[in-house]
């Protein structure tokens, strides 16, 4: 055989040893054996010889002159090509091969011209070098061949044994004897926009003829450190990294989430509103502009904004949408994302779009009653942009105290007038209220010192109910108190020890009733606390107006409460209050229930997604939700009413637990909610309450954020009905895009046994284990082979009491 790039393995190992000693003779080295030599090797710079194949024309257009394959090699490579061609003198760059062109190697017999034991090329025949390094076997010529907003596609070049080329010198040496057994395939998060807790990335191993490899669940507009690895088997059978190559890639931009807070309107006069923008978060990407959406609203039910109608004001005047882009507000200034206030119809422009005053309404159409302000948020990335639009409801034309006005009177003889005439009816009303109070009062303290026991006892045998004793070992109900006062020696020993709020830091909004329960009804107010003014939630309780019941129970939940501390996951607790006549239990405000929250998010068909939300965000709701009832067991608190309405969702998309009291009224009728579908088979036969009966609880809850809000045993549609169903095995049914893993936890929680049933430390680690794949668990894409899949029905009839 020719010496040059087609040796024998003898005369390589001549060859090499040949020049070994050269080398170290200039040097002054002592050199002892050719395995220096291979050391050698390690650190110069290593090509390989592809291969002799046929000549192709198209090369003939673009040559250089050059004698030797390394100077080829050196301009190839400066030009960005992978191989370079040799043909006698010329030298030619190319990026593909034919596999199909392969000759035999003995065809490419024409010398080099500066090196005599090097071939270039032959007859129709060119000699094919690659212009990649060789310092490790694999693997070669790593890039991204596609990227998706939760996917990366990856590929690289299948590792071949090649006959090497070492940089600088005229022979050839034979490849190292390594063999591939996998590839290692790494990603670690470097630049990310999400607020979300990050989680290690799994390592993937795949075999080492696989050339291309798809990473999913990954997290959009986040850049990401990726390695591939080659794992080689030694001579000695033994595993070790061989060679390595690395990239950064990034997904692409996702839909804006979460949803933006819809804006609070502070005034309104004929032609503006004026309103108060909230900070905007984005954990998919950045938050690069925000749209203001004027829409004005018939009635209580309005549609979703067309995409493709809604533009500017002009626009919506020709194709008569009752919507339209007032202003388009730059947000990619860090400063330029803050509460900010913003006058909806000032007749200026923003952006690209004309904020025009709100009389200027088609004078066609008769004018709406309601005008809302909604957002667009807008994120682009890498010239790839997705708007996010959310519609704004009544809730923010609801008054408030900051919404009150007074007004006043002009000088002159009719302003002293209205201001008297004021003043007596004012006075007479005070008067009149004063003396039904006290007679009432005098009423009410006469009969109770009436001496008719024996009607009394008579009375109380009838409406006094047996309270069950709980065995749970954590709390057990405290025996009816005997008397009133009984009662309130018990109930002021409970209240020891609470923060007590002075009763002139808070202002009532009596007419906002929110809820009503057996301890009296719950209104909103404010709380001044120095210079801060906090929004709150009031339990309004007439001490004596309770039942015997209800006065066990309310002791029981004022003991619950002060074994609490002020944790994230709960509903914060201010303190108390009272006055002559009332008693108040403070607590922080929330409106957004998790069943409102995952209702709204619902995207209709033929919308790609079946919701707004991410499923990362789903399994984190249900992580948090574990977590705080984990918290209640670990204070021996047992919650006892958990559903989808008790759960509220805060401005930053975090959970909170409401654990006192009535829950909220269902809907804006004040009707009151049935908690017999989220109880337990024990709850609903015997009112048995333990922790497992609040496991139970939580899997009806989590399955509604699989449900998107979907109505728990929407089929049965009577109460009497539903604990027969649960004896004979019926549950929950699993939706289509609900996975076996997270539904088999489901099913663990709803086990007919109590003690068989998974605790919240299971429960809270099993969930964690699923939100490293949270695509593996759930996902919420609208099916390819069914556009019009729907989710399961929501039935607020079922849920309410009749």
């Amino acid at each position: 055989m020719q010496c040059g790039h087609r040796p024998n393995a003898s005369w390589q190992q001549q060859l090499a040893s040949m020049y070994l000693v050269a080398i170290c003779l200039l040097s002054n080295y002592v050199c002892v054996s050719v395995q220096e030599s291979q050391d050698f090797l390690a650190v110069e710079p290593v090509y390989y010889y592809v291969g002799c194949y046929t000549a192709r024309t198209d090369l003939l257009k673009e040559s250089v002159y050059a004698k030797m394959p390394q100077t080829c090699i050196e301009i190839c490579e400066h030009q960005g090509h992978r191989y370079a061609v040799l043909a006698a003198e010329k030298c030619f760059c190319a990026n593909q091969l034919e596999p199909q062109e392969k000759q035999d190697d003995q065809l490419c017999y024409t010398r080099c011209l500066a090196n005599k034991a090097q071939y270039c090329g032959g007859v129709g025949v060119h000699s094919y070098y690659s212009t990649t390094l060789l310092r490790q076997p694999a693997p070669h010529h790593l890039r991204v061949v596609n990227s998706t907003e939760n996917s990366i596609s990856l590929a690289w070049d299948a590792y071949e044994s090649k006959k090497l080329l070492l940089a600088g010198s005229a022979e050839a040496l034979a490849a190292q004897s390594q063999q591939i057994a996998n590839i290692l395939i790494k990603c670690q998060i470097v630049q990310t926009y999400s607020t979300l807790p990050a989680f290690l990335q799994p390592e993937f191993i795949v075999q080492s003829t696989e050339t291309r490899f798809e990473l999913t669940d990954l997290h959009p507009a986040t850049l990401y450190n990726i390695s591939v690895r080659a794992i080689c088997v030694q001579q000695q059978q033994e595993k070790s990294e061989c060679g390595h190559a690395t990239l950064k890639a990034s997904t692409e931009v996702g839909l804006p989430s979460p949803a933006p807070a819809q804006p609070k309107v502070l005034s309104r006069t004929k032609d503006s509103i004026t309103v108060e923008l909230a900070p905007v978060y984005n954990d998919n990407g950045p938050v690069t502009k925000l749209l203001i959406i004027v829409e004005f609203v018939d009635d209580a039910l309005s549609q979703p904004f067309d995409a493709q109608l809604l533009g500017s004001w002009q626009l919506a005047q020709q194709t008569g949408v009752p919507y339209y882009i007032a202003a388009e507000l730059d947000y990619d200034r860090p400063e330029d994302n803050r509460t900010r206030h913003f006058v909806v119809g000032d007749d200026k422009r923003y952006g690209r779009y004309h904020n025009v005053p709100l009389d200027q309404f088609s004078n066609e159409q008769e004018k709406p009653s309601h005008v809302h302000v909604s957002l667009g948020v807008v994120s682009t990335l890498r010239n790839i942009t997705k708007t996010l639009y959310t519609r704004s409801s009544h809730a923010q034309h609801a008054s408030s105290l900051d919404d009150f006005s007074y007004a006043t009177f002009e000088k002159g003889q009719s302003s002293v007038v209205a201001l008297a005439v004021t003043c007596v009816i004012f006075g007479s009303c005070l008067i009149l209220s004063l003396i039904t109070y006290f007679y009432l009062r005098y009423k009410t303290c006469h009969a109770r010192g009436l001496p008719g026991r024996r009607r009394n006892a008579h009375e109380m045998t009838q409406q006094t109910p047996i309270i069950e004793r709980e065995n749970n070992g954590y709390l057990v109900e405290d025996e009816l108190p005997p008397t009133l006062e009984s009662f309130k020696q018990q109930f002021k020993m409970a209240v020891e020890g609470l923060e007590q709020l002075p009763r002139n830091a808070l202002r009532l909004n009596a007419n906002d009733v929110i809820a009503d329960g057996r301890y009296g009804e719950i209104i909103t107010g404010r709380l001044s606390e120095g210079d801060a003014v906090k929004d709150c939630a009031l339990h309004v309780l007439s001490l004596d107006d309770l039942s015997g019941v209800s006065q066990a129970q309310l002791l029981r939940e004022l003991r619950q409460l002060k074994k609490l501390r002020r944790h994230e996951l709960l509903i914060d607790f201010y303190g108390i209050s009272a006055s002559a006549d009332w008693f108040y239990v403070i607590f922080e405000l929330q409106r957004v229930s998790l069943k409102r929250r995952l209702i709204e998010s619902r995207q209709p068909a033929p919308a790609a997604r079946l919701t707004v939300l991410s499923e990362q965000l789903v399994l984190q709701w249900m992580y948090e939700l574990s977590s705080g009832m984990s918290y209640l067991g670990s204070c021996q608190v047992i919650h006892r009413q958990l559903c989808g309405y008790s759960v509220y969702v805060c401005a930053d998309s975090k959970l909170k637990l409401c654990v006192f009291g009535p829950l909220h009224y269902v809907t804006n009728n004040g009707q009151q909610l049935d908690l017999d579908r989220w109880l337990a088979p024990e709850v609903l036969r015997h009112q048995h309450y333990t922790t497992k009966s609040d496991v139970w609880s939580f899997a009806c809850v989590a399955w509604e954020c699989c449900a998107l809000g979907g109505t728990p045993y929407a089929n049965i549609a009577s109460s009497q009905q539903l604990l027969e169903a649960i004896r004979t095995g019926v549950r929950p049914a699993q939706p289509a895009y609900v996975y076996g893993d997270l539904f088999q936890l489901l099913l663990n929680c709803w086990q007919l046994e109590p003690s068989e049933r998974i605790g919240f430390e299971d429960v809270a680690f099993g969930i964690r284990q699923l939100m490293t794949s949270p695509r593996h668990a759930l996902c919420f894409d609208r099916s390819p082979t069914d556009p019009m899949e729907t989710l399961p029905l929501y039935l607020p009839m079922l849920e309410i009491i009749n």
